[in-house]
């Protein structure tokens, strides 16, 4: 008897309701699908459980419903749901969850909805063509006026990575409406943690579109027939509209931009004049989120480019040294650019800042470009000065980085921030002549771990 009793503890409410979901003896009501699939289930239970449900079936006398916008994978795990107060594992996958999201919305699932949202960002740690997939379902399913957590989510995990050139590959699944929409949420967006310049969101936009008007044939415009250019035009005039050709640079625009004649006459003196009065904005639209650049044995990058590690010395009488590794975003617009740096791990002296178009083969010192090291003094060459601003194991590094026109001539400034604990702009020797394209860049020392974060993120 003792033993009955305990299995029968063991069972909950919702396993036993799960065995009634396939239980035909209970069902007195068919739900019928956009996929043109029925499926049954008990009155009882989804009017319980869901007020939607509830006003559809009435009375009792509605033993039929249809759904024109519902496939039978969504309704089957909106069941699920409603039976069990779960959803198993196995029930949503990268195919149906935009379907199920969807659905669960409709039925104003709040519950389902957050269980959806925290297994969606589990799929998307597989990698950046996951969240491209699902924000092009997404934005297919609920059209562009969509604004809701998950296209929220997603537009943030397409954003924090390159979109790369767009080289006749068939494997990038971001569709031309899914892009549309990220450029057009992300247009005006000065907190959503960004990868790819303004020039080259044009260039994978514009190769994007020649593969599709011309059925994955050609990426190169000058390769196309008119009847071809012509398509690409229809394609392309709605992106002009979300590109923003200020956060490019005038030899850009001229020998890129100009040749494609999508862009009025008109539009383009725009530009130009502002370029000519320094009104231009910064070549990232929103934060800067980059990644290490790395062509070294010695370091190890990891979390999808954001970390760096320079691994201890198996012989440890071998002498400890120093590798620089530079980030893969270029700074170059007027404007100001920040992001943050993580200390995970401090194995000696670490440099933080930046770096110009220099060689880092040269080992004369520890550190290239302009830098903060660890021991609390600026660097630049051979020349330190005490900028008050050690950092230790734990700490987050802001690097500022403010470009801009003083006298009509570019100037480039740096300072830094400790914990939020933001210090002057560095004024020591050689930190007058920065050049106004810079890259970030960390030098570290054996044993030491540094992450890349965005100041800002959604």
């Amino acid at each position: 008897m003792g033993q009955i009793e305990s299995l029968e503890r063991k069972i909950s409410l919702g396993d036993d309701l799960r065995q009634l979901i396939n239980d035909d003896r209970f069902f007195d009501i068919t739900l019928k699908c956009s996929d043109k699939t029925n499926l049954s289930a008990c009155k009882a239970i989804l009017a319980t459980r869901s007020k939607v449900f509830n006003s559809l079936i009435g009375s009792g006398s509605n033993n039929e419903l249809s759904f024109s916008n519902i496939n039978s994978d969504a309704m089957k795990v909106v069941i699920e749901y409603l039976y069990t107060s779960d959803v198993e594992e196995q029930s949503l996958t990268i195919n149906n969850i935009v379907e199920v999201y969807y659905a669960s919305i409709h039925f104003k699932l709040t519950s389902l909805q957050k269980l959806i949202i925290d297994r969606t960002k589990k799929f998307l740690k597989g990698g950046p063509n996951i969240s491209k997939n699902l924000l092009s379902q997404l934005v297919k399913k609920c059209t562009s006026r969509v604004d809701n957590e998950m296209s929220q989510m997603l537009i943030v995990w397409v954003s924090k990575n390159k979109l790369g050139s767009y080289e006749n590959d068939e494997n990038d699944p971001l569709s031309l409406e899914g892009l549309k929409y990220l450029l057009m949420k992300t247009f005006d967006d000065t907190k959503t943690p960004f990868a790819t310049s303004e020039f080259d969101i044009w260039n994978y936009t514009l190769k994007k579109v020649i593969s599709i008007a011309t059925n994955n044939r050609k990426t190169d415009l000058s390769k196309c027939n008119t009847d071809e250019k012509k398509e690409v035009k229809i394609h392309l005039t709605p992106f002009t509209y979300y590109i923003d050709l200020n956060r490019m640079d005038v030899d850009e625009i001229m020998k890129y931009i100009e040749p494609v004649n999508i862009y009025s006459i008109e539009k383009l003196k725009d530009i130009y004049c502002n370029k000519a009065r320094d009104k231009e904005s910064a070549n990232i639209r929103g934060v800067p989120a980059f990644k290490w650049n790395n062509n070294s044995t010695q370091l190890i990058v990891s979390n999808y480019g954001s970390t760096v590690e320079m691994m201890k010395p198996n012989n440890t009488k071998q002498k400890p040294v120093h590798k620089s590794i530079l980030g893969d975003m270029m700074f170059k617009n007027l404007g100001k650019y920040e992001w943050n740096i993580v200390i995970e791990k401090l194995g000696g002296i670490i440099y933080i800042g930046i770096c110009g178009d220099e060689s880092l083969s040269t080992t004369e010192l520890n550190y290239h470009g302009w830098v903060l090291g660890s021991d609390g003094y600026v660097y630049r060459k051979k020349d330190g000065k005490c900028y008050d601003a050690k950092m230790k194991e734990g700490d987050n590094v802001t690097i500022h980085l403010n470009i801009s026109t003083v006298h009509k001539r570019r100037k480039c400034e740096c300072s830094f921030s400790i914990n939020g604990s933001k210090k002057p702009v560095v004024s020591a020797r050689g930190w007058d002549d920065i050049p106004c394209q810079v890259y970030p860049i960390v030098s570290l020392s054996c044993g030491s771990k540094l992450r890349i974060e965005p100041v800002s993120s959604v």
